[in-house]
Formats: C-alpha cells, sequence, structure tokens
C-alpha cells in the first residue's frame, strides 16, 4: 500500500500522468485543470504497487487507442470491491485461510503473520483492512495482483464489447496450465461465444506484473515493499557491491543455505605498506587470512618461485 514507486521507471511522463488524471483515469481526486509546465517540475508522484499496475494497464491500452471513456468505465470496474461468492466463503474455514496464506508468506514472516492475523475472524481481518484503507485488495485491482503473486496463475484482462448494444462488459480470465479440464472447457466456451459475435480485448497481466517485480529498475522498490526474503536481499546486496567477485552458494539438506561471498579491495599507499610489513609479504605473494574466532587466525601464504 505504501507509495514507493516513481513515474520514472514506469516511463510515464508527469505531463501524460496529470492529463489522466484529469480526466479521471486515476484511482486518485479528479483535477479539474490540467497542470502547467513549471507545476509539473514541482509535482512528485510516487504509486503504491496497486496504481502502478492500473498505469501499466492503462499505457497497454493507449498504445491500442482506445478511447478515453472505456478507459474511465474499466477504472470504474477495477477499483470496485469483488462480488462475494457466499457459498464459497462458507465452506471456506479460519483454518483454511491461515494455511492457505502460510503456503505462500516466506517462512521468515510466519511468526509475525500468526501474531497479526491469528486471533482474527475473516470478517475482523476484512474490517482490519478497510480500516486501514488495504480494501484495495479486495477490489478487483488486487485480485489480479492477488491472481499472479499469490496463486501462481497468468490471468488476463478482458475487455468485451457487445457488437447489438455496444455495452462494455470486464472480465478477469485464468490461464491456468493446471486447471482441470472443465475449467479449460468452460474457458475454451467463453472464449469461442465471444469471438463469434463480439469485440475483445485481452491484456496479459503477467507480463505486466512481472515487469513491476522483476525488472532491475524496480530491485530497491521490490526490497522496501519486503518481496524478497534474507536470502535474497543478501544476494542482492552482494551483486551491487563493486567490491564483490565471487558468490558462491551451498543449500544442505536440512534447507540451510551458506552464501560465500569473495570480496576483492586494493589498499594503497602507507596502509599497504603496514599490511606487508605485518604479514611478512613480498611482491607476488599471496595470503588468505580466515577469521575463526578471537584466539584462532589461520593464515594461508602462497608464494611464486622465480627460477
Amino acid at each position: 500500500m505504501e507509495k514507493k514507486i516513481p513515474l520514472k521507471p514506469l516511463d510515464v511522463s508527469s505531463r501524460a500522468y496529470f492529463n489522466w488524471k484529469v480526466e479521471g483515469l486515476l484511482n486518485e481526486e479528479q483535477y479539474s485543470e490540467r497542470v502547467n509546465d513549471d507545476d509539473l517540475q514541482k509535482k512528485k508522484v510516487f504509486l503504491n504497487v496497486f496504481d502502478a499496475l492500473w498505469i501499466l494497464i492503462i499505457k497497454e491500452l493507449r498504445r491500442l487507442s482506445i478511447d478515453l471513456k472505456t478507459i474511465y468505465e474499466l477504472k470504474q470496474f477495477m477499483f470496485t470491491p469483488v462480488k462475494k461468492d457466499n457459498d464459497k466463503v462458507t465452506q471456506f474455514t479460519k483454518e483454511d485461510f491461515m494455511s492457505f496464506m502460510l503456503s505462500r508468506v516466506p517462512e521468515e514472516y510466519h511468526e509475525a503473520f500468526h501474531k497479526e492475523l491469528a486471533d482474527k475472524s475473516i470478517d475482523a481481518i476484512f474490517a482490519m483492512a478497510k480500516e486501514s484503507g488495504a480494501m484495495v485488495a479486495f477490489n478487483y485491482i488486487g485480485i489480479l495482483l492477488t491472481n499472479v503473486l499469490l496463486l501462481h496463475k497468468a490471468v488476463s484482462l478482458v475487455i468485451i464489447k457487445e457488437t447489438n448494444t455496444s455495452e462494455l462488459d470486464f472480465l478477469i480470465v485464468a490461464n491456468n496450465n493446471k486447471a482441470t479440464a472443465k475449467e479449460k472447457e468452460d474457458l475454451y466456451k467463453l472464449y469461442a461465444t465471444h469471438f463469434s459475435k463480439d469485440t475483445l480485448i485481452n491484456i496479459p497481466i503477467l507480463p505486466l506484473v512481472s515487469r513491476l517485480f522483476e525488472d532491475q529498475n524496480f530491485d530497491k522498490y521490490c526490497i522496501a515493499f519486503g518481496l524478497f526474503n534474507s536470502h535474497e536481499k543478501k544476494l542482492l546486496k552482494a551483486l551491487n557491491d563493486d567490491r564483490c567477485k565471487k558468490i558462491s552458494i551451498i543449500k544442505y539438506d536440512s534447507d540451510n543455505i551458506i552464501f560465500d561471498i569473495t570480496k576483492e579491495i586494493d589498499v594503497k599507499g602507507d596502509t599497504a605498506k603496514e599490511i606487508r610489513k605485518i604479514l611478512g609479504l613480498k611482491q607476488y605473494e599471496k595470503v588468505e587470512v580466515t577469521y575463526r574466532n578471537d584466539k584462532h587466525v589461520v593464515i594461508k601464504n602462497t608464494q611464486r618461485d622465480k627460477n
């Protein structure tokens, strides 16, 4: 929910963003007038993940020259709460919910997750989300992210324009390789029915979400959102360190992981002389120092012998 993503990595200009705001296309208070060039320089925009994804969807639609009215109607749909299936909700117990979430949350967050939610009912969790302003996660834009990030489904956002009435309809369709035979049959019928008589626009969401979470330009924002676990953070830190020359990863049967990170540091001047004296080094000699504890240091000296 935190607003951390600027417009630049989304490749959206401030002018386009504020023009879309004037047209009411964004999930924010609408401007009545367009912003002049001087004001554009002063305004810094930061978005949460939901709004950033919506901006990327708008970009895709504008590339297809989709009119602003259609995008506005789609926005109204995307930022409304998902209709509850009461039959499914009554079958979904609190234990089911906790088990489902914990299976997709990194293990290091399990304790915090239990502490925050274990004593709350599902209704209480929804109430807490509403109070904190996080209900957007239960809107249709949130369902797109939930499908991709938690359910691991490649979903599409489909815009249907009925030929006879010109009315618009919007669907979220899961293109799931692991779907049952019946689910695949239902999906085929859905597309086949509309392909034969209506105009369809299909926007695959996985590439857009992948851009938000896998593009190197977004690394620091993903770290800020807590989307990397401790191992991934260590790797990213090492990869971004110019002194790091080699990374070895050792994974044991117990699932414990050890990183051996080799760094190279140039020491020059008087400091280099002092270190040479302490270690008794000659030219082209190599010393490897292993610090084991306060009373144990291993020094491995490799000499080059010239004839």
